[in-house]
């Protein structure tokens, strides 16, 4: 991990200067104290790395005044909202994930439903329509129709869900504006996803120090993968 140290900089110089970036991360449990493990990735870099918290500021740490340049593709968690981002996507596959959450909490109501089937039909234009620059006006229109509907019969969980759509309204199609932007961060998810199967295995990383080699090299590999290069001869090649 100590000679893997120039390639890390690479990939962060790399992820520094693209212009979308997903971010997630996720807890991480070393010596038994609850840490949290962070990715940035891009479609041809990772870069996975620990910190002691989820605030901004490990990010603003970590690639500092490139944030301004970046669009982040992120869920809604606070922290990415407090930085300087250029802009943001938040990920469509969390809020379909709630909306069905909400379509068998109350199977008598329409507003989940059709929040729903709006949110779909923007992305299957999108999918459709790849290298499009697509208008988001007219589904930005009927999402604004569906904020302003009185929810207060329904459950509390809905009127939560239409506070937070509307506390990050500007940033739920703009992956229709631009083709570089996906709809969702499951790219990111994808890529912290082998730290949780290793966590769910071994329980918690015995040293802080393994905990860094173990994101440091994975970082590596799953960078190797998305180039379509060997893995294990990425490692060979730091060696």
């Amino acid at each position: 991990s100590q000679k893997a140290s120039h390639a890390l900089d690479l990939i962060k110089q790399h992820i520094s200067n693209s212009k979308v970036v997903g971010f997630d991360e996720s807890g991480c449990f070393c010596q038994e104290r609850l840490d949290w493990s962070w990715i940035a990735q891009t479609p041809s870099a990772t870069l996975v790395f620990r910190d002691l918290g989820r605030s901004s500021k490990v990010l603003k740490d970590m690639f500092g005044d490139s944030l301004k340049d970046i669009t982040a593709v992120t869920d809604r968690h606070s922290a990415y909202f407090k930085l300087d981002f250029d802009n943001h996507q938040i990920c469509m596959a969390h809020i379909l994930r709630e909306i069905k959450y909400l379509d068998e909490l109350d199977t008598t109501q329409a507003w989940s439903k059709k929040l729903g089937k709006l949110i779909r039909s923007a992305i299957h234009q999108r999918n459709e329509n790849p290298n499009l620059i697509i208008n988001p006006e007219p589904w930005l229109n009927k999402l604004d129709k569906l904020l302003d509907r009185n929810l207060d019969k329904l459950k509390i969980e809905f009127r939560r869900l239409k506070k937070g759509l509307a506390k990050c309204r500007d940033y739920i199609f703009n992956f229709l504006t631009d083709p570089s932007i996906p709809p969702d961060n499951n790219a990111s998810e994808r890529g912290i996803r082998k730290l949780k199967i290793k966590q769910k295995i071994g329980g918690t990383f015995r040293s802080y120090e393994g905990a860094d080699a173990y994101m440091a090299l994975h970082s590596i590999t799953d960078t190797a993968y998305k180039n379509k290069q060997s893995p294990f001869g990425a490692l060979l090649a730091v060696l």
